[in-house]
């Protein structure tokens, strides 16, 4: 079996990415920016991944490796592993993508002169124009020969991740900083119509013809249900995302919010599978309800600045309902409680309180999220705000 050449060893990369391909026979290369993970990585040349499955309630560990490391500064040394690699990922998260174009275009070059054969780039990005958005940045480092060649021998993947890594910050008692904790679950569907090579020999790999559906259900679905338990789990006092569903208001706001949606996304995509809906929505309460992840309203609610975005999963969400002719009413409550959202400890939290004491909420709906503050979904937003800053009670 060949190489994969993974550009990120956090959380999804060795915590998904690595375990997929390593069980299929690759033999597994990292990149990183960080010097004292890649030092560990090629020291110790394995490490443990922890596997907590909500189903059966059991802790499976498992050793990955042998493994290698690159430090993303030795450019000549990462550029040859991509011109020898059957195939590739990054999950570096997004803001961090247009630092990888360098990279990956050195590597096209050298690939280009040993005639390599076509290769895959996965993106593990959660962001529907990541692959675009990397592919461009790349070719910006071709010449007009090279991005030929890249346009046909090269394929820019956008695929989507819904295995759960909780932060470390849950497991006090863990001292090996190279072990990893995730849920079990391993789907992984990808855009079957960007592959430029043949599919990866990985079994839970996916080929999805319409992915523009796929992205929305899971952004509309896995995203926003998780985003709902931790905005307002934080408000009603809740420490761990698993803990919304004892709580009789969270759990009703979660379920007919994607309500909404899901009768948005048949609207949308008739095509979808209604019986697979049912499933996939059963299945993320079992992971989400998950008592051993132990994961926590903070790391699920961090970056709402990001996350109240138009095109993101709450006030997109919102704005995919009105466009299908569905009043958003449960998930103007989740957007509403994002904006509460005043954690200290993440910056961004920091910054939106900021933002809507300098502003003004009506304002910041409008800059911010592209809601007018007199339009139906504003109003109803500003009166579950109104909600949500009253003390809440059991």
């Amino acid at each position: 079996m060949g190489i994969f050449l993974q550009f990120g060893a956090g959380n999804i990369g060795r915590g998904f990415m690595a375990q997929l391909f390593f069980e299929a026979g690759y033999e597994v290369v990292f990149v990183d920016v960080r010097k004292d993970l890649v030092d560990l990585l090629n020291t110790r040349k394995v490490y443990p991944l922890r596997i907590l499955d909500a189903y059966t309630k059991e802790t499976i560990e498992c050793s990955i490796g042998p493994v290698r490391a690159l430090h993303a500064s030795d450019v000549e040394a990462v550029a040859m592993v991509f011109s020898q690699a059957e195939v590739s990922g990054t999950a570096v998260g997004v803001k961090n993508l247009e630092s990888l174009a360098p990279l990956i275009a050195l590597g096209i070059k050298r690939r280009r002169e040993c005639s390599g054969p076509p290769l895959d780039i996965y993106l593990c990005e959660n962001a529907k124009d990541a692959s675009s958005f990397l592919k461009k940045a790349v070719f910006q480092h071709l010449t007009g020969e090279e991005q030929s060649w890249a346009e046909k021998k090269i394929g820019f993947v956008t695929t989507s991740v819904a295995r759960m890594v909780p932060s470390r910050e849950a497991f006090p008692e863990l001292e090996d900083p190279l072990l990893v904790v995730a849920d079990a679950y391993r789907e992984f569907p990808y855009d079957a119509r960007a592959l430029r090579a043949l599919p990866p020999r990985v079994q839970s790999m996916k080929p999805v013809a319409n992915f523009e559906a796929e992205f929305f259900r899971k952004l509309h679905t896995h995203n926003l249900g998780h985003a709902a338990l931790a905005y307002l789990g934080y408000l009603r006092g809740r420490t761990y995302v698993h803990e919304g569903f004892s709580d009789p208001l969270i759990n009703e706001v979660f379920e007919k919010a994607l309500d909404e949606t899901t009768e948005a996304l048949f609207r949308r995509f008739p095509g979808l599978d209604r019986e697979e809906h049912r499933r996939i929505r059963e299945d993320i309460r079992v992971r989400f309800g998950n008592p051993l992840l132990r994961d926590t309203v903070h790391r699920v609610a961090r970056d709402p600045l990001r996350k109240l975005a138009p095109s993101e999963r709450l006030i997109g969400s919102a704005l995919l309902c009105l466009e299908e002719g569905v009043f958003p009413e449960y998930i103007a409550c989740v957007c509403a409680a994002a904006l509460c959202y005043d954690w200290r400890g993440d910056p961004e939290a920091v910054r939106l309180q900021e933002m809507i004491k300098e502003k003004g909420l009506f304002s910041l709906l409008d800059a911010l999220c592209g809601i007018p503050p007199v339009s139906p979904l504003g109003e109803r937003i500003i009166s579950w705000y109104e909600f949500w800053r009253r003390p809440q009670k059991e």
